[in-house]
């Protein structure tokens, strides 16, 4: 007879159109978009290089999840004493928005990867998420006026643009660098270039190499790019030789295909307008749009 019971009553709430389920609730009461919104936390890019003495910015963003429109507080928290972690905004309001995470080294930061922790927190309903970042602390070693970072750096399509902080004061007349690159495929779209001081967090990227999706290797001709006959194919490594003139803003570019000998790129061609005037350099980065599971990799680099 109560089994009867039961199933008359299962019947009644079918057919009233009442459905009795779970329902996800977080602790705490306020004005942050309801009692079960929550809020979603990424960083761009997850991981960077940097030299000892240097610094490395991150992008940390918040996003709303379920209409959350509360307010979160950001605070980060660094594995070494030696690697400070600072916001340039520790509030997201409207459940909303990005702030910048930088990463400061000090000249006797030792080798190795540093992980940071961001929290970010909404103390209105009790909710906080974690994201972490990686620094990957490269000691600068100067030979004969070289700066020279250990290892190499591997971009993957689609992990934003990797930066390396080499602050560096070239000699009045330029400078000059050469590299090692390595294109995972022949049919991919990523530059490479430097990045001076300043004001804003982000400094741009002003591009000198360029990858192509047809498959050729190309320099930057002021804010566009030489045409290029300069092939290049998966899993092959060219070497680079850059050298700029800082006071006439001009730059060469020569590349060293596999079993071959040095050849021109591009000489005495306007560098791109980010680099114009420009007497100090911040560092270098390298940006792979695609196509996905392309891969550039950077090594051997050295800036005297």
């Amino acid at each position: 007879m109560r089994k009867f019971a039961l199933l008359l009553a299962a019947l009644f709430l079918v057919t009233n159109g009442c459905v009795i389920s779970p329902r996800r609730t977080v602790n705490g009461s306020g004005g942050g978009g309801g009692s079960n919104s929550e809020f979603s936390l990424s960083a761009n890019p997850t991981s960077q290089s940097v030299s000892a003495g240097a610094a490395a910015t991150f992008t940390i963003s918040v996003r709303p999840v379920n209409g959350f429109a509360g307010t979160v507080t950001l605070s980060a928290s660094s594995a070494s004493s030696s690697v400070a972690a600072s916001f340039d905004n520790t509030t997201i309001t409207g459940g909303s928005g990005s702030a910048v995470l930088t990463v400061s080294t000090t000249s006797t930061t030792p080798s190795g990867n540093v992980a940071i922790t961001v929290t970010a927190s909404d103390t209105a309903n009790n909710v906080s998420q974690n994201v972490s970042v990686t620094a990957s602390v490269q000691a600068a070693a100067s030979i004969a006026g070289a700066i020279v970072p250990a290892g190499c750096v591997n971009s993957p399509a689609g992990s934003g643009l990797q930066r390396v902080s080499l602050p560096l004061t070239p000699d009045a007349h330029g400078f000059m660098a050469t590299f090692d690159a390595t294109p995972s495929t022949s049919a991919m779209d990523a530059s490479l270039g430097f990045f001076s001081p300043a004001s804003g967090p982000h400094p741009q990227l002003s591009e000198f190499i360029h990858f192509s999706a047809p498959g050729f290797i190309q320099a930057a001709n002021g804010d566009g790019l030489m045409p290029s006959n300069v092939p290049y194919a998966a899993g092959q490594t060219y070497h680079f030789r850059m050298t700029e003139n800082l006071p006439a803003a001009t730059y060469s570019l020569f590349v060293t295909p596999p079993g071959a000998t040095e050849m021109p790129l591009g000489t005495n061609l306007p560098v791109p307008g980010g680099q114009r005037g420009v007497m100090t350099l911040a560092g270098w980065g390298l940006l792979v749009n695609g196509p996905d599971g392309a891969t550039l990799s950077v090594c051997n680099f050295t800036l005297r």
